[in-house]
């Protein structure tokens, strides 16, 4: 089933705004909660450096991002989560498109129900859209609460289509083939040189979730990404939330920003809305772990 859904990822320079509220307990109970069209959010990092990547970015095939996520009992059933893989093919020398972003997202609810966007014709001819065409796959299972799950998603960056996803974790193993599927090209990437990332991320928006939730806190550990060079798998990310205790803003030079200014193995805000934190309170492996929280309320 594919369903539109009006979800914007974005990269984009992040600009923190103050603001303080002087209303009254009695004000508040008086107004209805304000609630945001939509909120993504998410974290990414990058890789671009060494000889393995350079070479794969010349020519990308198949690569994959994997990575674990949790999220306590009262979890709305409408949260969406999940990873993303994706591939920025800069300014300097594209393979297809200058500025081309190549977008390998998929999540999945506690209710088993799977998402990941569909890309475009016109994405080919160098077009981006927005990401409002998703393809829904009910799993025929629910997510189990503080519970630990790997996902891993696979891509084929050659043919710019999606190959699988896969779920494991409490007696759970299953592999959803979604190849043939186009990726997209959501936005233009003004980098000058091409790098993979990877991204962890909450998702809701109010047009299917009207109502404010009490939990809407996913929490992500172990985040690995790998590409297929000759047949053979080569891991070129593996981060676990360790070596940082803040999210940072992405440092973006327009009209092109050089790809140098980003430190490698780092987690950034992916957007500006994004609510995200590195915490210590629900981890899988050595003391840190990211939370990412799909509230819409303002």
């Amino acid at each position: 089933m594919r369903k539109p859904l009006k979800i914007i990822l974005l990269l984009v320079l992040v600009i923190p705004l103050g603001c303080s509220d002087n209303s009254s307990p009695e004000e508040e109970s008086q107004n209805p909660v304000a609630l945001r069209e939509n909120i993504v959010s998410a974290s990414v990092a990058f890789v671009y450096q060494g000889e393995v990547l350079t070479n794969y970015l010349a020519n990308p095939k198949r690569a994959a991002v994997s990575g674990y996520f949790w999220f306590e009992e009262d979890l709305g059933d409408d949260v969406i989560f999940g990873l993303d893989i994706e591939w920025l093919e800069g300014v300097n020398n594209p393979v297809h498109v200058s500025e081309g972003d190549w977008m390998g997202l998929a999540g999945v609810t506690r209710k088993g129900i799977l998402w990941f966007p569909i890309g475009s014709p016109v994405n080919r001819d160098g077009i981006p859209t927005d990401t409002d065409t998703w393809e829904i796959r009910d799993l025929g299972f629910d997510l189990s609460p503080n519970t630990w799950y790997q996902m891993t998603i696979i891509v084929d960056f050659e043919l710019r289509e999606f190959v699988s996803v896969t779920l494991d974790g409490a007696n759970l193993n299953t592999t959803v083939d979604i190849s043939g599927f186009a990726l997209e090209y959501p936005n233009y990437a003004p980098f000058d040189e091409p790098s993979l990332t990877f991204y962890t991320f909450a998702l809701r928006g109010k047009e299917f979730a009207p109502t404010p939730l009490d939990n809407a806190v996913v929490y992500f550990d172990d985040i690995s990404g790998a590409v297929e060079i000759d047949g053979e798998w080569t891991t070129v990310f593996a981060n676990g939330f360790e070596n940082q205790s803040q999210i940072e803003d992405i440092p973006v030079q327009l009209p092109v920003s050089p790809m140098a200014d980003i430190q490698e193995d780092f987690w950034y805000f992916e957007n500006e809305n994004a609510i995200i934190d590195i915490q210590e309170q629900n981890v899988l492996n050595g003391s840190k772990a990211i939370r990412c929280n799909a509230d819409l309320t303002l």
